[in-house]
């Protein structure tokens, strides 16, 4: 078994409870309401950015010129795709993104993996920002499979995520963990597990209650 699927089997359970968790089941159904999605949009929005950072410090560290291209690659490329389309729902909405302030749930989970990029062992750190990855593409294939039928509120964000063009580029990321550590250590199953469980934090954080976004205008 290769470590980056070591490593997602060994969070199965939190991978499920994220799937059941009525954020994600709201997107699915479009029952979410829409406060929550723009909570959720903007919280996001600021922990791009955040990631975007963590990517280029992990560039920077890799071992090889074949990471150093694929990290780049995924700081200016994915992450761009992301943040464009959330800029394009916040304006949909009506809502800018200055004089918003990131939550402590995106605080915490972008300091810990701006900490594992630049101090850990460098497989650890890249193992941290693999969930990102690995979970939008899941709950992106979960929620398209099972998405209410007709106009649908967030057909943009579901789209995103199902695209073959996404999916190559976590696949790409995984194949490059197993490259750098073909025998996982503790530490590196450890980081996956801590980043998916702040990504199930960062759906309750927006289901809860977030970040307040002001409305343009």
């Amino acid at each position: 078994m290769s470590t980056a699927q070591r490593a997602w089997e060994s969070v199965a359970e939190r991978h499920a409870a994220i799937l059941a968790h009525p954020f994600v089941t709201g997107l699915r159904d479009a029952t979410l309401p829409a406060e929550a999605f723009v909570r959720y949009l903007v919280d996001d929005a600021h922990y791009l950015e955040r990631y975007a950072r963590v990517l280029a410090t992990l560039a920077a560290r890799a071992p090889d010129s074949e990471g150093v291209a694929l990290l780049a690659r995924s700081a200016a490329g994915a992450v761009e795709a992301e943040r464009a389309l959330h800029t394009g729902e916040l304006a949909e909405r009506g809502v800018v993104l200055a004089g918003t302030e990131p939550s402590l749930t995106c605080r915490a989970y972008t300091g810990f993996l701006a900490e594992a990029a630049a101090s850990a062992p460098f497989a650890v750190g890249l193992a941290a920002v693999l969930p990102c990855f690995r979970v939008y593409a899941e709950v992106g294939r979960a929620v398209h499979a099972g998405r209410a039928a007709g106009s649908h509120p967030y057909a943009a964000w579901i789209d995103t995520y199902v695209d073959p063009a996404f999916d190559a580029a976590v696949t790409d990321v995984e194949a490059y963990l197993d490259a750098v550590a073909p025998q996982p250590d503790r530490a590196v199953l450890d980081a996956y597990a801590t980043a998916t469980r702040f990504e199930w934090l960062f759906w309750d954080e927006a289901w809860r209650g977030g970040p307040a976004a002001r409305a343009a205008g």
